[in-house]
Formats: C-alpha cells, structure tokens, sequence
C-alpha cells in the first residue's frame, strides 16, 4: 500500500539563493496578505466570498504587470492561494478567522510538482539546485516540496509516495488511558512516564522572556531575542514529538488493536478565570493543569497512533470517555470516591487497583463492546 511521507532537510542555501527565497516567499506572502483584504473586503460590502479560481484570475494580472511578480515560478503563486482556501476552511469548522502574514514570522512557499534530487541536493523549478545537510532521502517520486523559513534558518520539505507494508495480523488488544502524570498507561499494567518537556524549560523561557521585555520592540537586538526563544521552543517540540514517535511506534508493533478515549482537548483545557461578573476559581490550579496536559501533546501523539495504524493495518477504537476512571472494573459501580488521586478503592466492593490502570482497562472493555464480532467459518 503506498502512503504519502514526508521528509525535512536542512537547506544550506548560498547568499544569492538565500536573497532569493526572502524575494520569493515575500511575494507570497504579499498576495496572501491581499487574497485574504480581498475575501474581507467582499464579504463586508457584498455579503459574497470570494473563492480561488476568481482569485488566481488576479495573480495572472498581477503576473502580467510586474517583473518581480513574473520571476516567481508560476505554481508557486497558488501555494498561498491554497493556504488561505485552507485557512477559511478551518474557520467554517469552528477556527479562527484567517489573519495576515506579518514579515518576519514563519512563512512557506510550495512546489507542487517537478521537483527532482540527486544524492546531497534538489532542483526546484526556477529556483535552480539546493544543497542540503545530509540525512536520509527519498523513497520514492517527490510529490511536492515546500521551502520554509524557521528561526533565521532555512528548510526543505520534501513529500513523496512510498509503499508501506503491513505488519504481521497480531490479536493482542490494548487499553490505553491518557494522562498527565504518565503520558499514557495500559490495561496490561504499563506506565509511560510524562517526559514534560516544556517545564524543564520554563525556567530558561522565562530568562530569555524577560531580557526579550528590556530591548527595544523591532529593534536589531530584539529581533535576535526573538530568535533565540524560537529555537527553545523548536527545540521543545522536536524533542516532544521524537519522544512521540517512538513510543507510538511501540505501541503499533505490539498491538493489533488500540482503545482510546475520544478526548475534546479544547474542553479539558478551557479556562478557569471565568467573567468580570462571575469570576472563576483555583484559576492558577487549572492553569497549571492546562499547561501540562498541553505539554503531553495527547492530540498529536493520538493523531500519530492512528495514521500509523492505518500504514501497518491495526485498528484504533475511540470510545466514550465518561466515567471510565471513576468505574470499578470488577463490579462496574461508578462513584467519584473510587478514585483517590493515582489509587483506585471501590467503595462498593473494595476492589483495589492503579487508577490509570483500571482506567485503561474500562475503556478497553468498551471498545470491544463497540467492535462487531466476526462470524464464525463453518
């Protein structure tokens, strides 16, 4: 089964193909920037939107009257056109309205087909070859390749198609019960410590935040500032998302099915300040409970779970959270007193147990109830 993957390289870019891409990826960001006053200014006056075809109508003209506009390769003009599309889409499923692209932040710009490689280097359209560090390369046909700027640095990703095959059939079954204290723990006993990451950092953010308030704002100095905390925080995800990769790997290789819960992260982490009129309470608690429930990255580790299970054929079931760690495995009675912070005492039948655990294995319990059974061969 061929699957689309995704490789990032380190470009090494010289000073002339580096004033390049600060040209080209301005232009993109400019015709983002004057898509989207576009899209705002219709819907306000006409109650219309505005949607890309009409849109690249105008980049064509744009094309037409400026040089500078016309030496960007031509396919990657729609690349910002296509981000926005995505942005509006995201907004009609509950996100924030698209905003516009300041200079300086992170920013992208996609070829979408024609890209080649040789073994230390690619050769985007118009833009001629790039060296990059060296690392693993391609499995298969590149797909397309985005040129994104990062911390003063510059990157390559490359997205290909590579045939994935699956795993041997496994029958073992999991529980796995999401938590702060441990990243994770399984109806067969097993806790995987919380690695919180951002915490072993935040003392180092907050020294760098506070010389980041002392420099004047856009300053030569504060620009460098800014830097600097951006790479501790690239720093933090990378290493959070290593940590992820590796152990939903061992979960995919070990199990045949996976039980979840269907957690709404955006619920469990809502504020607690409350309003001006009724204001909330143990707001520093429930911040600091937030904050390490972000920390764990339980979205991107459950999203890693479930494409990985689709490559190598296991199945994830998402079931109903509600009451899975305050319910008695042994007898089923459900009381909030059963749970006492990481123990788990059943009042009703004095059924002991690790709560995450018995947790686990509640919510396993119900993703079996959901899978339909096979029917036996005669």
């Amino acid at each position: 089964m061929k699957k689309s993957l995704a490789y990032t390289y380190k470009l090494k870019l010289t000073s002339q193909q580096a004033v390049k891409a600060e040209e080209w990826m301005g232009t993109c960001r400019l015709i983002y920037n004057m898509a989207l006053s576009i899209c705002k200014e219709s819907r306000s006056k006409l109650g219309k939107n505005v949607y890309r075809q009409e849109l690249q109508k105008q980049v064509t003209q744009l094309r037409e009257a400026f040089q500078w506009i016309r030496d960007v390769q031509s396919q990657v003009l729609q690349s910002p056109l296509i981000r926005l599309e995505n942005a509006f889409k995201k907004t009609t499923a509950g996100g924030g309205y698209p905003k516009y692209k300041k200079k300086g932040a992170s920013f992208s710009f996609t070829f979408p087909q024609n890209v080649s490689f040789e073994k230390g280097r690619f050769f985007l359209p118009k833009f001629g070859w790039v060296k990059v560090h060296r690392d693993r390369w391609p499995e298969g046909k590149i797909r397309q390749a985005t040129v994104r700027y990062e911390c003063g640095e510059w990157f390559l990703s490359v997205s290909f198609a590579k045939e994935i095959a699956p795993l041997l059939s496994n029958e073992n079954q999991v529980g796995i019960d999401m938590g702060v204290a441990h990243m994770y723990a399984t109806s067969d006993g097993y806790l995987e410590d919380s690695l919180q990451i951002y915490r072993s950092y935040l003392a180092r953010l907050r020294v760098e935040q506070r010389a980041l308030s002392r420099k004047v704002k856009y300053s030569s100095n504060w620009t460098k500032q800014k830097k600097r905390i951006a790479k501790i925080h690239r720093k933090i995800a990378r290493k959070r998302a290593d940590f992820h990769q590796k152990k939903s790997m061992q979960l995919i290789y070990k199990y045949g099915l996976l039980a979840i819960e269907d957690l709404k992260l955006r619920n469990l982490t809502h504020s607690a300040k409350g309003t001006l009129m009724e204001p909330g309470t143990q707001v520093k608690a429930k911040s600091g409970l937030n904050r390490s429930i972000l920390d764990a990255g339980i979205g991107n580790f459950v999203r890693m779970l479930e494409y990985k299970a689709d490559w190598y054929g296991r199945k994830v079931v998402k079931v109903n959270p509600m009451y899975t760690s305050q319910q008695c495995r042994a007898c089923g009675s459900v009381n909030k007193q059963n749970r006492h912070k990481e123990s788990f005492v059943c009042t009703s039948c004095g059924h002991k147990a690790h709560a995450d655990v018995n947790a686990a294995k509640n919510i396993l319990a119900r993703a079996m109830a959901s899978v339909p059974k096979r029917k036996a061969v005669a």
